[in-house]
């Protein structure tokens, strides 16, 4: 017998976004959107920067997310993702401007890690000469 809800927990580094059952739930996969049901197959997947809308009753809500995993298993949805921000359907591509800058600043700072890396290197390099 197929069960009518789905256990759903969202999650970031800073807090949980949402945790309860949902009636559907859809994820931003890489390999594109998933919409996902009571009783789906068990699945794991990658997220990118997008919007999970899930279902209750006959409400949608939204949550903008950052890159992330997603996994399905036995009516179970688990979500992952380095930032979230709850939004409305009016206020979606706001909220995705929001969780995108923050993910191209911590690129940033990650590419200026890596140039300060090989700088030290290079460094060490010309001392043993």
């Amino acid at each position: 017998m197929v069960e009518k809800k789905i256990r759903a927990s969202i999650v970031s580094p800073e807090q949980k976004i949402f945790e309860g059952e949902v009636d559907y739930i859809s994820v931003p996969s890489v390999e594109g959107s998933m919409g996902i049901l009571p009783g789906h197959i068990p699945v794991v997947c990658q997220l990118k920067i997008g919007i999970v809308k899930y279902r209750i009753g006959e409400n949608s809500d939204y949550i903008a997310v950052q890159k992330g995993y997603m996994e399905f298993f036995d009516n179970n949805v688990n979500i992952i993702t380095g930032k979230a921000i709850k939004t409305t359907e009016s206020q979606k591509e706001e909220a995705l401007k929001e969780v995108s800058r923050k993910h191209d600043i911590v690129q940033e700072i990650s590419e200026e890690t890596k140039k300060v890396i090989r700088a030290i290197g290079q460094l060490k390099r010309l001392k043993r000469r």
